[in-house]
């Protein structure tokens, strides 16, 4: 199953958030002002790092992920990236799956049961939970440079399995993902 909502807060957001409510708290500013600026400012400066993700769907285990922004993944690793289609889900959602592919690995399929070094990833359905047919990805030989091959936990997962996700290139790639819980 696809994650249906990944989202993380925005800094910007979290900044303005507090700067509104800053008003309301003038008389603990007075006297501890400092602390709330360093709380402010040490989570500005997490934020250019890392981003925390809720995960809700079943597609992977995990409930919530710390994301290392920019940071590529391995072999085996978390990866968020953005959705590269318009299918189901609107264009650049975050999605946050497996890596089990990457360049150099080699891609095949055999009766819709798709291979990784020919290793079981998984088999490409017909049509989604909701009955929509997907088409399911046609390539096949060597991953190339700068390209993953991304799996969900769950078998209706959806992942590089199917032509709207495909293979995951670096551009779309937001970062390293840790299952925090």
């Amino acid at each position: 199953m696809p994650m249906k909502t990944f989202k993380s807060l925005n800094s910007i957001e979290a900044w303005l958030w507090c700067m509104a409510r800053l008003d309301a708290m003038h008389a603990h500013l007075v006297r501890y002002g400092y602390v709330y600026i360093a709380l402010l400012f040490g989570y500005w400066a997490f934020s250019m790092k890392y981003e925390m993700n809720i995960n809700l769907s079943n597609s992977l285990g995990g409930t919530v992920y710390l994301v290392e922004k920019g940071a590529l993944p391995s072999l085996n690793d978390y990866a968020a990236f953005y959705y590269p289609s318009d299918f189901i889900y609107p264009k650049h959602a975050r999605f946050l799956k497996r890596v089990v592919g990457v360049a150099g690995d080699t891609v095949e399929s055999k009766g819709h049961q798709f291979f990784v070094n020919g290793m079981t990833v998984g088999v490409a359905l017909p049509v989604t939970s909701d009955g929509k047919p997907i088409e399911e990805n046609d390539f096949k030989g060597v991953i190339p440079a700068g390209h993953y091959y991304m799996q969900g936990d769950h078998p209706k997962s959806l992942d590089s399995r199917y032509k709207v996700v495909g293979l995951v290139s670096d551009q779309m790639l937001i970062g390293r993902g840790y299952r925090l819980f």
